[in-house]
């Protein structure tokens, strides 16, 4: 009767243990609940297929079908629901006790509507192909530069642009598909609102936006003049109902040398000389660096003029 006693003790206290060990699960099966809904275009209503939906700070997720429908198993009625479509802006939504929710989802196409310039024409950045860098004025380098081309220097990727020569007034080198031939140059060709000229011919203040064709579908559009690539520059123009401004700029650039290379002078000759050395003393003490290099001031100066045309009736 005893043993009976403690299997009956030992049985109740197993199944204590197993409740608890239970307990939680049913806890939590008890809270999640199901979610549906669907997904749609704001604009047209649409029904949008594929949308990843996806419970916030968890990993279960969803997708919607081809009728944009979705179901998906949530934590609790009050959790937070991410949608997330290519093309549209992610939207983020509490359920707020709803089982059921119809989400209109915005189209994010701002980055793709831009307009570039194709030698051609334009066309929208979505719908090039081609290896093509915009660069607009507001994006342009600030400062002292010299020519059009310091404007987007460093933002286009495997455009190179270097100053060569400590020449104020001299212009830049840029080198951007490399060389054509043996004895050919590098330079690309520079386009100036579809007219051929140099990155010294049109002011960097009136110029509006770059564009550089990179790759070798230049060459179908100029032939092989566009081996080297292509910068196509937009200057500012008059618009139609805009008001007439006047704007002036200007700066000052100082330039000195930051390393000067390091030369015997006139008194290390004559101690070498003394030595025995084979060098002839002229009685000079003239230091040539010295003389050779100065700090440059440069000062520029900008007027625009800018009058749009009057309508009148």
């Amino acid at each position: 009767m005893k043993a009976k006693n403690e299997c009956y003790k030992y049985c109740s206290n197993g199944l204590w243990f197993l409740l608890l060990f239970l307990l939680p699960c049913q806890l939590y099966a008890q809270n999640s609940v199901t979610v549906s809904g669907t997904v749609i275009d704001s604009s047209d209503g649409t029904s949008l297929i594929g949308v990843s939906v996806k419970e916030k700070g968890t990993t279960s997720a969803s997708s919607t079908d081809n009728k944009g429908n979705f179901s998906l198993k949530v934590s609790s009625v009050n959790a937070q629901l991410v949608f997330s479509y290519i093309g549209y802006k992610s939207q983020e939504i509490s359920l707020k006790g709803q089982r059921s929710v119809i989400v209109r989802l915005e189209s994010d196409s701002q980055g793709l509507n831009e307009v570039v310039v194709m030698g051609y024409g334009t066309q929208k950045k979505g719908e090039v192909t081609s290896s093509i860098a915009s660069v607009k004025a507001e994006d342009f380098t600030k400062g002292a530069v010299r020519d059009a081309a310091q404007l987007i220097q460093g933002k286009v990727a495997g455009l190179r642009i270097t100053t060569p020569s400590g020449d104020p007034t001299a212009s830049t080198q840029i080198n951007l598909r490399g060389l054509n031939s043996i004895n050919g140059s590098s330079e690309p060709l520079v386009l100036i609102d579809g007219i051929p000229g140099s990155l010294n011919t049109v002011s960097p203040e009136d110029i509006e936006s770059i564009d550089v064709l990179k790759d070798g579908s230049a060459a179908a559009i100029y032939g092989t003049r566009a081996t080297g690539g292509v910068i196509l520059i937009t200057t500012r123009k008059n618009r139609t109902g805009s008001r007439s401004t006047i704007e002036y700029t200007n700066y000052v650039n100082v330039q000195q040398i930051a390393r000067k290379p390091e030369l015997l002078s006139a008194d290390d000759y004559r101690r070498l000389i003394s030595e025995g050395k084979a060098y002839e003393d002229f009685g000079s003490n003239t230091n040539w660096i010295d003389e050779i290099l100065q700090n440059p001031v440069s000062q520029n100066h900008n007027l625009t003029f800018l009058g749009a045309m009057q309508e009148r009736i």
